[in-house]
């Protein structure tokens, strides 16, 4: 990237600034006549006049720099003589240390996007005005860091954005790691069981198939269970751990093998660079045990040893043959895409062109080929060693299950929608991929640019598809291996490790204002995440759990327990009874989903038989929702899974397990105890 000038980096930031306060100036508004608010009579004057100020202000700084007439006003934002000082140079950095404590502060101690009882506050007028005040805090951040570290503006905003979001990525990420002994969403315990059936001998005393869903996933969930009795909290801090260390390792490979530090226009480039892409592989939803999906190709794949490279491909498509079919091809597609952006097509001569296009793609076609094979053999081979020959079928249930295409829009499940907020996320490395080709098409040969943005289509529409099957849509990390791939594309063209047709590597790919923009978009979506570490309610959860462990253990005295939630609780010995490996909540949702019906008659039998001298499961119910978030996944349960267990067991115990909170009231979460009934009720 070239060197940002100040005239550039200020035009850009009071254009920003611009827009900020604009927006936020209609959305008070918006909310002011809601309210019919008198405004020359209310306290809502002043945040008024600083608007207007502000907009007037940006508008004229923009023009008048535009002129050139600027130059004093430039050199004395320079703040020069407090970086010449190393007192103002610590002073700074206090400063920096300060907002970063000052934003979550505010939030927590204004409560911002909460509806708090017994306030007279409006509480959108002053979510408006906090993340108006953001605005600024991030502005004085840069400033802090410029003088700080002695660089320019345009390294200090960058600086600051990365550390202030890496900072709150890592502290909203801890939130998962907390002694509390029940599952802290519907399926978050559960992962822990899957992952402890790697070392089922030791810890049940019985071999039990491994789980048909992410194995891969499951096994780096396992290397806890190598060292007994380190308990739940220890996997969720294993957890956090994978998350945070395998996406850094990420980054930092791809920023150290496109980002040459030596001739970079700013000390410390490449971490920044691998900040922002620690960030945006976390906002997407990029799981950790993808990542070695994504490091393997980038650290070997070269043209230069091609026997290394085919090696990389085969080793990252097997792993991706035990992880997800939709990731599959992408290990070698990221070789090619290497390929492809490193490696001329030489000649260019219409009479050798299609001599020339065979020998230059048979490398690229030959990881394609391997890395598809060595994907589908992983799996063919993990099937039967996991033990889970006789149940096949479940390891193609996604190609079963419904799609709800209205999850690309947006909707109760997840309100931006697939389509914008992907576009919203990754948009910024679209813009440096079009900047890149704009004028300089024949740079590269036509059959590059084709392999490259092919590639690309396919994994976005291949993303789409999966987002809208049930069971997703309320994240984006089913367009993860798109994002990947648009990441590694668009590091090669900013790094200009991109090689052309006629030896060209100076793309200038990434303009500031399109950096600008990456650079605030996780902070953006970040802030509104942060929320004060959770609290819990010791003595309601020691009762709780004595109750449950008391019928539980008295129950198993009669016949097998089986937990199809808070199974965790069996795995790290809290609750002593023999495990019951069939029918876990996360296993039996995604059967109802696919409608596996061999399975289902499977489970409707052992009801119906009695086989259970009682189930563990949260509240049953079979209310059919039309709207809503995942009324379809309600839909299924309550169709497919909640009257059977109705019809054939009842609750005699209802434990009340108080949610973790923050600073909100939650609902109590209930898990609810089934023993048989004498007379079966009111079956399907």
């Amino acid at each position: 990237m070239k060197k940002v000038s100040s005239v550039t980096f200020w035009q850009t930031t009071f254009a920003f600034t611009f827009l900020v306060n604009l927006v936020i100036l209609i959305w008070s508004i918006s909310r002011w006549a809601e309210l019919k608010v008198i405004m020359w009579r209310s306290v809502w004057m002043a945040p008024l006049a600083l608007y207007l100020a502000a907009l007037a202000g940006c508008v004229f700084l923009f023009f008048w720099i535009k002129k050139g007439n600027a130059d004093r006003l430039l050199a004395i934002l320079e703040l020069e003589q407090l970086s010449a000082k190393a007192v103002g140079r610590i002073a700074a950095g206090a400063v920096f240390a300060g907002i970063l404590l000052a934003i979550p502060y505010l939030k927590f101690t204004f409560r911002i996007g909460e509806v708090v009882k017994k306030s007279t506050q409006d509480p959108i007028l002053t979510t408006i005005v906090f993340y108006w005040v953001v605005w600024w805090l991030v502005l004085m951040a840069a400033a802090a860091l410029k003088v700080a570290f002695k660089t320019s503006w345009a390294g200090g905003f960058a600086a600051a954005l990365v550390i202030l979001g890496v900072a709150y990525e890592i502290f909203v990420r801890f939130h998962a790691v907390t002694t509390y002994p029940f599952s802290m969403g519907w399926s978050e315990a559960s992962r822990f069981y899957y992952g402890s059936l790697y070392f089922a001998q030791s810890i049940y005393g019985v071999k039990i198939p491994l789980s048909t869903l992410h194995p891969s996933r499951y096994f780096l969930q396992s290397l806890p269970f190598l060292f007994p009795g380190l308990g739940l909290a220890f996997s969720r801090f294993w957890q956090f751990s994978l998350w945070i260390g395998l996406t850094a390792v990420t980054a930092l490979t791809l920023a150290w093998r496109t980002i040459n530090q030596k001739k970079a226009s700013w000390n410390g480039l490449r971490w920044l660079f691998a900040g922002w892409i620690f960030l945006f592989l976390l906002r997407v939803g990029v799981y950790y045990h993808l990542e070695l999906m994504i490091v393997v190709p980038i650290l070997f794949v070269s043209r230069k040893h091609p026997w290394r490279s085919l090696a990389a491909v085969i080793f990252a498509s097997a792993w991706a043959g035990v992880s997800r079919v939709n990731w599959f091809p992408v290990p070698a597609m990221i070789a090619i895409a290497i390929y492809l952006l490193e490696n001329p097509l030489q000649p260019r001569t219409v009479a050798s062109s299609l001599r020339s296009m065979v020998a230059y793609l048979a490398q690229p076609a030959l990881w394609g080929v391997i890395g598809l094979a060595s994907a589908v053999a992983a799996q063919a081979a993990y099937i039967p060693l996991s033990g889970n020959a006789d149940n096949a079928k479940a390891f193609a249930s996604s190609f079963t299950s419904d799609l709800l295409w209205y999850r690309l829009w947006p909707n109760d499940s997840y309100p931006l929608g697939i389509v914008p907020a992907i576009l919203i996320v990754s948009g910024p490395l679209m813009v440096t991929l079009v900047l890149a080709a704009w004028g300089k098409l024949n740079a590269l040969h036509p059959v590059r640019w084709v392999g490259l943005w092919g590639m690309l289509i396919v994994l976005f529409a291949g993303g789409l598809v999966v987002s809208v099957k049930i069971g997703g849509g309320g994240d984006l990390h089913n367009v993860d291996a798109f994002a990947v791939l648009i990441s590694v594309v668009a590091a090669w063209f900013i790094g200009d490790k991109v090689v052309g047709e006629s030896g060209q590597k100076a793309w200038g790919a990434l303009s500031w204002p399109v950096a600008a923009v990456a650079l605030l978009i996780p902070l953006i979506f970040i802030v509104p995440l942060l929320s004060p570490m959770q609290k819990f309610n010791q003595r309601a959860n020691q009762d709780a759990f004595a109750q449950l462990k008391g019928m539980a253990e008295q129950a198993s005295q009669k016949g097998p327990v089986l937990f199809i939630n808070e199974r965790h609780l069996v795995t790290f010995h809290e609750i002593n009874v023999p495990l019951v490996p069939a029918y876990e909540a996360v296993t039996l949702m995604e059967m109802a989903m696919s409608n596996n019906q061999p399975y289902l008659q499977q489970f409707y039998r052992d009801l119906r038989e009695h086989r259970f001298a009682a189930i563990v499961t949260g509240k049953q119910n079979i209310g059919i929702k039309e709207e809503g978030a995942f009324a379809e996944e309600n839909n299924t349960w309550n169709t497919r899974v909640s009257p059977y267990i109705l019809c054939y067991y009842e609750p005699v115990l209802i434990a009340n397990i108080p949610e973790p909170v923050t600073y909100i009231e939650a609902d109590e979460s209930r898990i609810e105890f089934y023993v048989p009934r004498t007379v079966p009720g009111v079956c399907p």
